[in-house]
């Protein structure tokens, strides 16, 4: 930890963190992530009638600890990042917090306003301080407790809610179950729950790729929700989901309404449910026009206003790259072509495919030309020496002029990470030996995939998976932080990029062979 950070301790720091802590609160409750919290307040809740008089309260700490936007930026990154009058010592005791561990401990020895504990989990030995007479409290030595410690110096702070277990049985039982909620929301145990919900869609359905009309999209997955939940049984229990929750919650599982259709799926005639190996169910808006566009060689004629559905394609960052990419796969010189003409630039290549994608999904302002984000793919990539980036080099199509999508315009210190994050997924693109041409998909696809309400409610349940203990000061940079926060992501993306890019290749080769 820092020197600041290890300077504090006294009661007026003490003091000072638990007003940093209501104020990180109001942020997440009833400021910028207010409706944010609100939405997975109700998805943690609406599985259930039944709520435990404390699970509010864990809710909220979950989502101020453990929480994180699709963008990799967590409760605190977010905070930070909105309050720039934050002294130095009070950046960095939020960005110890990032730190916090949420574990099940044993009470070792109490004083008035201290604490030994030990975590049943590694056995470290940890020492946590408190405002509060610990007199006055139930605590006793050779209690087990479940709680969450924020980092405070060389100390720890306690977060929120602590559960007294009756006995270390009891402990060591809801540390095994933590264990096991954690693993539920690893990258393997995620992927294996996307390819579970495409199976269980072919069964229902009997086909991977289905297109229905608008009107008929929420009744479809109502009906692929409750197959899911309800009736398919799992191989080796023989249980479906409702059972199984029945059996470890000892409550009856509640089958959550679908929600409302968003705005650009109810204004199409038709939404394509699409299981994809990697992004699992996802939905595509007027996909069957999307596909004629490039299974001709007049997209023109085949679709009259081709041009407006690639755009929309292209821009919306809500519907996901995996459209594109089955597009390259099977046509890519046609992808090329069609490109070409939007985006008036003659020598575009679909080795740029996703430098084009991101740049219009996800734009940042220090990057604000194509030719910036094509740079950036080429040199991460090894394949251009290094060039700064121009602001005014190449005027713009008049196609290319068009606004970009709402609300996605970043500040100077927002657009900085996400450039950082950018860079991240590119270097381990490069590292893959994945190149930009197969290019990989948007996190939208998580959001398509949510309407299928196969929501994860065990998130919140969880408390997350717990954080390394130890960082170098580099790493609580808010830009390092950036980065790391996509890590995850971007290995996912260049494992989905190796895979696609061998077939892109080859497609591409035979294609101009003939």
């Amino acid at each position: 930890m820092s020197s600041t950070s290890q300077a504090a301790g006294g009661p007026g720091d003490l003091n000072r963190a638990e007003e940093l802590k209501n104020e990180l609160v109001e942020f997440a409750t009833a400021g910028p992530l207010k409706k944010e919290y609100e939405r997975q307040h109700e998805l943690f809740f609406e599985l259930s009638d039944q709520t435990d008089e404390h699970e509010e309260e864990s809710v909220l700490d979950w989502f101020l600890f453990d929480w994180f936007d699709e963008n990799g930026e967590s409760t605190i990154s977010l905070f930070l990042n909105s309050r720039e009058d934050l002294s130095e010592q009070d950046q960095q005791v939020l960005l110890d917090w990032e730190d916090s561990i949420n574990s099940v401990f044993e009470i070792r020895s109490l004083n008035k306003n201290s604490l030994k504990l030990s975590d049943l989990d590694n056995g470290d030995e940890l020492n946590v301080t408190t405002i509060t007479n610990l007199k006055e409290t139930p605590f006793k030595r050779g209690q087990c407790i479940a709680a969450r410690l924020l980092p405070f110096g060389d100390k720890f702070i306690l977060s929120g809610l602590q559960f007294i277990m009756p006995d270390r049985e009891t402990a060591l039982e809801a540390l095994e179950m933590r264990r096991a909620l954690e693993a539920l929301n690893s990258p393997e145990a995620i992927e294996k729950a996307q390819q579970e919900q495409c199976s269980a869609f072919c069964e229902l359905f009997g086909c991977a790729e289905l297109t229905v009309p608008s009107s008929e999209l929420t009744s479809t997955l109502g009906k692929f929700q409750h197959y899911l939940f309800t009736e398919r049984r799992d191989a080796e229990s023989g249980l479906t989901q409702a059972e199984k929750f029945q059996a470890e919650f000892n409550r009856e599982l509640k089958v959550p309404d679908m929600p409302p259709l968003p705005d650009q799926m109810s204004s199409t005639s038709e939404v394509t449910i699409l299981c994809d190996e990697f992004d699992g169910i996802v939905l595509l808006p007027d996909y069957t026009k999307f596909k004629r566009v490039f299974e001709s060689d007049r997209p023109g004629k085949a679709v009259p206003d081709y041009q407006d559905v690639v755009w929309t394609y292209i821009k919306d960052p809500d519907i996901p790259i995996v459209a594109f990419e089955r597009m390259a796969e099977q046509y890519p010189d046609r992808v090329e072509k069609v490109l070409r003409t939007l985006i008036g630039d003659k020598k575009f290549s679909i080795e740029h495919l996703y430098a084009l994608l991101l740049h219009y999904k996800q734009p940042v302002e220090e990057l604000s030309n194509l030719e910036d984000d094509q740079r950036l793919w080429d040199l991460l990539n090894g394949n251009a020496a290094p060039e700064s980036p121009s602001k005014s080099r190449a005027k713009k199509p008049a196609e290319k002029s068009a606004e970009k999508p709402a609300g996605k315009s970043a500040g100077a210190g927002a657009s900085t990470k996400k450039a950082a994050r950018r860079t991240a997924v590119a270097s381990s693109a490069k590292s893959n030996g994945a190149k930009a041409k197969s290019s990989s998909r948007g996190r939208a696809a998580a959001q398509s995939s949510k309407s299928t309400g196969a929501r994860k409610t065990t998130g919140a349940r969880a408390g997350g998976a717990k954080k390394s203990r130890a960082r170098s000061s580099a790493a609580k940079k808010p830009e390092a932080r950036t980065v790391a926060a996509g890590r995850a992501s971007a290995k996912k993306q260049a494992a989905r990029k190796a895979a696609r890019g061998t077939k892109v290749a080859g497609k591409r080769a035979s294609a101009k062979k003939r």
